[in-house]
This record gives structure tokens, C-alpha cells and sequence, in this order.
């Protein structure tokens, strides 16, 4: 019933149509033609006014069509509006990123993250730049709220870091209010501590910890996060200070890497005397 209903709506112009013809011709076949003026009129006024009477009825094929093309746009501008969220986004953080040669002695290589690995609380990302680009092992990486981590591999286009957030990381740093010197380890999920800090030096609660000038991978002065507890270890003289990183790992999308190489020759004189002294102790 519902179909032919439809079907009814849809071709009622040419039902009626065809339905005046078919009288029209019968009138004729029986009458004179002049006698059929009035009442021609007549018929066609009466449809005219049924029309107008019954066109507050929807139609219920044109209401589909209309409202297919009514989801189809909000689709379409659903689309536009998260893409037009996500350009504000980037462009917030790549004006951020944009003031960092203004701050740094060294050149810079932009890349993207185009891959995020975790093996055994090793934490690595993959970045879209290599040595085409310039980039090799031992390079620093960092944006525009800090330190991100280090270059441990590079191929011709592509190349691997070692975020700050592994556990074989080891970052000399320092407070940057009272320069005491420490190092940087991270102790799992978002939490680095500051290690080798005496009880008797002056730690507080929001300091700023940076890398420091001892740091053989690092460049010097480069943001790492700030202090967020300060607490006596138990059975030591040390404090312990956990450290909360500046970037956020979890978000990290573009990077920086600090076109500076380590000194060759000052890696390779510590590890002589670092190789000579594990000789002296094992004898």
C-alpha cells in the first residue's frame, strides 16, 4: 500500500494529466466541441483548487532526498570544522616552534614524527629526516618547550631517537636558579628524577632544570622540566627530586634536531679513562 502510494505521489502530475486527456478525448468523441468550453472550464478550475487544497501533504520521496542531502552536508561541514580545530592547533605549536633559532646558537632541521615505539621501557620515535637532510647519530632533539631526546640511528631519509622518557637515558643537568649539578633518569610513566643532589644544596619545589655545559650529548642550557617534589631519600644524604618533563610526550608530533655533533674527541678520551678504570677495579 505504501508503494503505490509513493508511486501516486510522485507521477500525480502526469496521472492527472493523462487522466484530463483521456476525458477530454471521451467528451469529445460524444459532444460538439462548443459545448464543451464551460465545461472544460469548469474541470479545470476544480483540479486547480484540489491541488491547492492537498498540497500541505509532504512528499514523502522528495522528504527522503532531502534529508539524505541534509546528512550529507552536516557530514561535510562536521569534516571542515575539525579540520579548521586542527589548523589552529598546528598553527599554535608551529609558532611556538618558529621562535627557536631565535634562542639557539645552532642550526636546525625540522622533522616530523611519523612513528612512536616502546620495547622493555625503551621509548624510541621515528622522524621523516636522515642523512640526506643532514642528520646523523649522536644529535639532540628538542621543540619548543624542551629537550626531546637524542638521534641513536640514522638511514638516508629516516632516522630513530632516543626520547627522554627511556631508561637508559642519562642527562647531565642542572638547576637553573642555584646551578646545582645533577643527572637526569628517568624513573617510569612521566617521572624524571634529578640524582646526586646533596641534602645540603639548595633545591626547591618549581625550579627549572636544564641540560648542563658537562653533558659530553647534550647542548648546554636546553629546558628538561621542572621540580616538583623535593623529599629526603630514606638511609641517605641525598635528596630525591622528581622532575616533571616540559614536553609532552604523548602529543609529540614535530621536533627539531640541534644540527651539532658531539666532540669526538673528548667522547673518546672519557671513555679511555672510563674503559681504564672498570680495568682497575675488575684487577
Amino acid at each position: 500500500m505504501r508503494g503505490l502510494i509513493e508511486f501516486v505521489v510522485r507521477y500525480r502530475n502526469y496521472i492527472t494529466l493523462s487522466t484530463l486527456v483521456v476525458m477530454s478525448f471521451s467528451l469529445m468523441s460524444i459532444g460538439r466541441l462548443s459545448d464543451l468550453g464551460g465545461f472544460r472550464a469548469v474541470i479545470v478550475g476544480s483540479i486547480g483548487w484540489i491541488q491547492s487544497a492537498f498540497s500541505w501533504i509532504p512528499n514523502p520521496v522528495a522528504l527522503k532526498s532531502e534529508n539524505t542531502a541534509l546528512r550529507e552536508l552536516n557530514l561535510q561541514l562536521a569534516v571542515e570544522v575539525a579540520r579548521s580545530r586542527q589548523s589552529i592547533v598546528e598553527n599554535e605549536r608551529l609558532r611556538g616552534m618558529l621562535k627557536l633559532p631565535e634562542y639557539t646558537d645552532f642550526g636546525l632541521i625540522a622533522a616530523d614524527i611519523v612513528g612512536k615505539t616502546t620495547t622493555e621501557q625503551r621509548n624510541y620515535a621515528t622522524i621523516n629526516k636522515g642523512k640526506v637532510d643532514g642528520i646523523t647519530e649522536g644529535m639532540s632533539c628538542i621543540n619548543d618547550a624542551g629537550l626531546v631526546g637524542i638521534v641513536v640511528g640514522a638511514s638516508d631519509h629516516y632516522a630513530v631517537l632516543e626520547l627522554l622518557i627511556n631508561r637508559d637515558t642519562r642527562v647531565s643537568a642542572k638547576v637553573l636558579r642555584t646551578r646545582v649539578d645533577g643527572v637526569i633518569q628517568w624513573e617510569g610513566e612521566n617521572i624524571l628524577v634529578l640524582k646526586n643532589i646533596p641534602r645540603s644544596l639548595d633545591v626547591k619545589q618549581n625550579d627549572v632544570i636544564v641540560t648542563s655545559s658537562y653533558s659530553s650529548k647534550y647542548p648546554a642550557n636546553i629546558v628538561i622540566g621542572t621540580v616538583t617534589v623535593v623529599e629526603n631519600e630514606a638511609n641517605s644524604l641525598f635528596h630525591r627530586v622528581v622532575v616533571q618533563p616540559s614536553v609532552n610526550f604523548s602529543t609529540l608530533e614535530q621536533i627539531f634536531v640541534v644540527n651539532a655533533r658531539p666532540n669526538p674527541e673528548r667522547i673518546q678520551l672519557e671513555r679511555k679513562i672510563e674503559e681504564t678504570s672498570k680495568t682497575k677495579i675488575s684487577q
